[in-house]
């Protein structure tokens, strides 16, 4: 049976279709059609020559040297293999060792050249904008983008298509953070709030993520991260505050949450994450789970993207391209235990990994689990991005060590 929610965005897909080649276009999915270039001019011009429609679209071809910025894995090594040698592909990668590392390096960059290949966490979209350190996505370059599910072809509250049709980015993974415990030490918890109970004390994991806390933590009191009103900005920090007290201290990483879990050292995790399920079976602690409170969670994307500093934007296209190929976006899945946002890959995937993110629950689970903004980079009411990480270094100084 076809839920209503499969109905609206298949609805959704077919509007802006009709739109589109009546030269129009659409705000966020769920949100009325804006009709731009109505009030005269040029509507072809109106639109960004980088989503312009001009025939089927063709992958460019791919050689040379990509250099890549993000996260360690994010590079899909082994699924990619057999693409980077038939095109003769060098990749030179630069990790990165919390999110914040990808604007800084860009910025550093200048206008040199650099960067071809990154990623974006949703919520970092709006700074990322006012830094302009992103360049447009040509969709006709990439064919395998007709590969990816309704939703997350969509332009949801513009996380990776513009209000003006221009595509910045392109999701191909995602996750969902809650509470993550340690099921043969204690029961599910039913609300966050019961990680300050007593028993708990020294026993409470927090990961050095302040963008994640500030959003888990803005959510579970109600309000929205990117539009919490300066007078609101105590009560978040007095939650954080009296969670990241249950603790011995911040841990580096996930990874070092884990480890805490699997020594005994913790017994539950605030912002914890369903791969750490995975992880922890594989060093042999088989009874860690994550669960969603009555309070729910938040959901992460991460969007492929091709950074101002690009100079081999061809094989930043063709290399997005590839990842969108079912095969090779199960794999991937596989490697960085996320979730898809190419269903045809979702039978491929192993079940370790797919069971966490079982493709007919996304409606379920995004409203549990909403995708929210971060905080914005200037406001006179709402607490800012800068705000926010000078709030977090503060109460992470105020933990034991």
């Amino acid at each position: 049976m076809t839920s209503g929610w499969e109905r609206y965005v298949r609805e959704e897909q077919t509007r802006r279709m009709l739109l589109r080649r009546m030269g129009l276009t659409t705000m966020a999915l769920g949100a009325g059609p804006v009709l731009l270039g109505a009030c005269g001019g040029d509507d072809e011009a109106a639109q960004p020559a980088a989503t312009q429609a001009e025939g089927p679209a063709k992958v460019p071809a791919a050689s040379g040297r990509i250099d890549y910025l993000s996260w360690e894995g994010y590079d899909v090594p082994d699924a990619l293999k057999a693409w980077k040698t038939k095109n003769g592909i060098e990749v030179k990668t630069n990790y990165i060792a919390n999110h914040d590392d990808i604007q800084a390096k860009i910025k550093a960059a200048g206008g040199s050249a650099g960067y071809d290949i990154s990623t974006y966490y949703q919520g970092y979209k709006p700074l990322y904008e006012q830094l302009k350190i992103l360049q447009p996505i040509n969709e006709q370059k990439l064919p395998n983008l007709k590969n990816l599910a309704p939703f997350w072809a969509g332009d949801r509250a513009n996380f990776w298509v513009d209000a003006d049709g221009t595509r910045t980015g392109v999701p191909w993974t995602w996750t969902t953070l809650g509470l993550t415990y340690d099921s043969a030490k204690t029961s599910e918890l039913p609300s966050y709030y019961d990680l300050l109970d007593p028993k708990f004390k020294g026993k409470v994991a927090v990961v050095d993520d302040p963008a994640g806390s500030f959003t888990l933590a803005s959510h579970v009191l109600g309000l929205q991260p990117d539009k919490v009103k300066k007078a609101d900005y105590a009560k978040v920090r007095e939650l954080l505050a009296n969670i990241i007290g249950q603790t011995t201290g911040v841990s580096a990483s996930f990874g070092d949450m884990t480890t805490k879990l699997t020594s005994g050292d913790a017994v539950v995790c605030w912002q914890g994450w369903t791969a750490m399920n995975k992880f922890a079976a594989d060093a042999g602690t088989k009874t860690v789970k994550t669960n969603f409170p009555k309070e729910g969670g938040f959901t992460a994307c991460d969007c492929w993207s091709i950074p101002s500093t690009a100079d081999n934007v061809d094989a930043a296209h063709a290399w997005i391209n590839e990842t969108l190929d079912p095969k090779v976006h199960a794999a991937a899945a596989d490697n960085v235990v996320g979730g898809v946002t190419v269903n045809a890959a979702q039978p491929m995937v192993s079940k370790a990994v797919s069971q966490f993110y079982p493709v007919e629950q996304l409606e379920a689970s995004l409203e549990k689990a909403p995708l929210y903004n971060n905080p914005p980079v200037q406001s006179d009411e709402f607490v800012t991005f800068e705000e926010m990480l000078k709030g977090w270094q503060e109460l992470k100084a105020g933990a034991k060590a």
